[in-house]
């Protein structure tokens, strides 16, 4: 049976998603004479053309498509236009959202205890208290890169020891597990969900190396200052914001404290690639460092920037590879770990594991397999 529905919504789905149009020309081939109401699709037609669109059903028939309000506050580094998140960003957001919901209220009942660091600082307070603060937090001492070999293990250990704080971490490039719905980095570094029994940080695997590692500190101060936040960092500066300012402040002097930048800098001169090896960050978070301490002018740090950006190999942790392997960034070690064990204890149903984890039962039991045994 052939059904009406509202046109404009068609073309409005068209005209946000211009790269659909092909695919659905092949699947649908007389959507151009729907289009032009020269026909009709079928009901069922009409349900897979939802699907397609990840939109309910019923927005078929309603006057417009109703406008998502974006839940946190998104800060740009440039903000010159008004900001419209994409639907990557938009459906990533919801999915921790989702997750946080049921892990805040599985460690109320769990623990009934909101985690002793979260809103415990201000913006007042010295950048050197709160970076204090996320040392003891994460047990780590000032120079605690010294001693690691790689960068990407520096970005495991980080993970590892902000997961073990009580922060949950995701690591993705993509929307869920759907490799064709990438999420871009021009758009969003990553983002934060603030609360205080279960923070989530979310970190755009796109990204270089050198971004993921200060965005996640970056992260974890909005977690002590108590705020949700998504931001772009476009060349590692914050947006003209007093939270941002002080996240990122925090984030650099974190990764290279200015005592010890110093005395490198006393001893052995200004060298980006040495500097780099001492510090396990990248030489454009250097060159960031040495420009807050006016040791380089903007106009040296940007031209580096550019330069170095282009040139920097992406450790991608989540993509890519062994799906086993990957899955437990995608998902959160912790988060998993919360839900199998929340599952076995009959505290959740294995349907509710499986949607919130985005494993279906068999890759559910052999990521148990692989990661928990």
């Amino acid at each position: 049976m052939k059904i009406d529905f509202n046109i404009s919504i068609l073309n409005t789905l068209l005209y946000q998603y211009p790269d659909k149009a092909m695919s659905l020309e092949v699947k649908f081939p007389k959507i151009y004479q729907w289009l032009e109401e020269k026909d009709k699709p079928t009901f069922n037609q009409l349900a897979d053309l939802a699907q397609l669109f990840d939109i309910p059903f019923g927005y078929f028939f309603l006057q417009e498509i109703p406008l998502k309000q974006y839940q946190i506050p998104h800060f740009r580094t440039n903000n010159q236009k008004q900001f419209r998140p994409s639907k990557e960003l938009m459906d990533t957001v919801e999915t921790l959202q989702e997750r946080q919901q049921w892990a805040r209220d599985l460690l109320i009942d769990l623990r009934g205890e909101k985690l002793p660091f979260t809103n415990s600082i201000t913006t007042k307070i010295p950048i050197e208290t709160a970076v204090n603060e996320i040392n003891s937090l994460l047990r780590l001492s000032g120079h605690w890169a010294k001693s690691i070999p790689r960068w990407s293990d520096a970005l495991n250990l980080l993970i590892n020891r902000t997961e073990l704080s009580g922060i949950f971490v995701v690591l993705n490039g993509v929307v869920d597990n759907n490799t064709k719905r990438k999420l871009d980095t021009n758009e969003f570094r990553g983002f934060v969900l603030y609360d205080d029994f279960a923070p989530f940080v979310f970190l755009n695997n796109n990204d270089a190396l050198s971004g993921k590692i200060f965005t996640l500190i970056h992260e974890i101060a909005h977690v002590l200052v108590g705020k949700s936040a998504s931001f772009d960092l476009r060349q590692l500066q914050p947006a003209s914001d007093d939270t941002e300012e002080y996240c990122d402040r925090v984030a650099a002097e974190f990764l290279v404290p200015r005592n010890l930048l110093e005395k490198h800098i006393k001893k052995y001169g200004i060298d980006y690639l040495s500097l780099a090896r001492v510090f396990k960050v990248s030489q454009i978070v250097i060159a960031r460092r040495l420009l807050d301490l006016s040791r380089i002018t903007r106009h040296e740090f940007f031209t580096f920037y550019e330069d170095y950006i282009n040139k920097e190999k992406k450790v991608d942790l989540s993509s890519g590879g062994n799906f086993y392997n990957t899955a437990p960034y995608r998902i959160s070690k912790k988060f998993f770990s919360l839900i199998y064990n929340s599952v076995k204890q009959n505290k959740i149903l294995y349907t509710d594991a499986f949607r919130l984890t985005g494993l279906k039962p068999k890759t559910f039991d052999e990521y148990i397999k692989r990661n928990l045994a």
